[in-house]
């Protein structure tokens, strides 16, 4: 048994707990880890987690940063303990296992193979193009929320819809302005439209959302809690976008988004705590 194994010791977190310090934390800080099998990930897994099957872990596999703080969890606690025991073994000095697991978590959860929609950027791409595509993306939610809005009768919805677009294009006056020097002053924003409509109109964050059963909707819960999903996967692809990227600006860049959408999902959390207070 190594030495570092009987100093430094897995920390049991709940669910409250993690997702407290998640927020807390910049995106990149920290490393959140799903230790079960790919199917598994697929079907559902926490916004933001790195794919690391135990078997690979073991085997040294998963590129995991031991200096950073990491989060382990899996479907009922047997792997992530058995993965926070050996990565404390490791010489990681920070291991927490989530003792809420996978089934049992009340959050937003995020879909799909780890791969899913990383072709929409070449990983060595330059800081400008990086921007225009993310610029787009946040159109993108924008328009869906737009289309919500002009679809609905009912003014509480209509407003509902209207407020969440607007969240969207606070997000895009910010990039605009913090990363404006990354673009050497030309910030163009209808270009940046332009150069990614396929993302907009056809892309995975407005393709994929079924926007005819969200107008369906009759309970502003649950129209709140539509949108925290798409948010949450909004967080999952800009996590996992930068990590895979190479260029390290465009990291941040990605790292950034990530973390205004643990913003945006702390806002509908709370808009959502007032519509359960009102429906008392």
């Amino acid at each position: 048994m190594k030495i570092a194994a009987l100093i430094s010791q897995p920390i049991p977190i709940n669910e409250d707990d993690a997702k407290a310090y998640m927020n807390k934390h910049p995106t990149g800080s920290y490393q959140l880890v799903d230790v079960r099998q790919p199917g598994e990930y697929e079907q559902d897994h926490l916004p933001g987690a790195k794919l690391v099957p135990l078997n690979i872990l073991t085997e040294g596999g998963g590129d995991l940063d031991p200096g950073k703080p990491t989060i382990v969890y899996c479907r009922a606690g047997g792997r992530s303990h058995a993965a926070a025991q050996y990565l404390a073994g490791q010489g990681f000095r920070e291991v927490y296992d989530i003792g809420a697991n996978i089934q049992s978590w009340m959050g937003i959860k995020a879909a799909g193979n780890y791969d899913l929609s990383l072709d929409l950027i070449d990983p060595n791409v330059e800081f400008p193009d990086a921007f225009a595509l993310a610029f787009a993306m946040e159109e993108g939610l924008k328009q869906f929320y737009l289309i919500l809005e002009s679809n609905e009768s009912r003014e509480e919805f209509k407003s509902l819809y209207h407020k969440l677009a607007g969240l969207e294009d606070l997000h895009k006056d910010k990039l605009l302005r913090e990363y404006d020097v990354f673009v050497s002053g030309q910030t163009n924003p209808q270009q940046y439209l332009e150069q990614n409509r396929d993302v907009i109109e056809g892309g995975d964050l407005v393709k994929d959302t079924p926007i005819s059963i969200a107008s369906q909707m009759n309970d502003p819960v649950d129209i709140l809690g539509f949108a925290m999903a798409v948010e949450a996967q909004s967080l999952d692809l800009y996590t996992r976008l930068a990590e895979t990227g190479e260029n390290e600006g465009v990291k941040k860049l990605f790292r950034g988004l990530a973390d205004e959408e643990k913003q945006h999902m702390t806002f509908i959390a709370n808009e959502m705590d007032k519509a359960l207070k009102q429906q008392e």
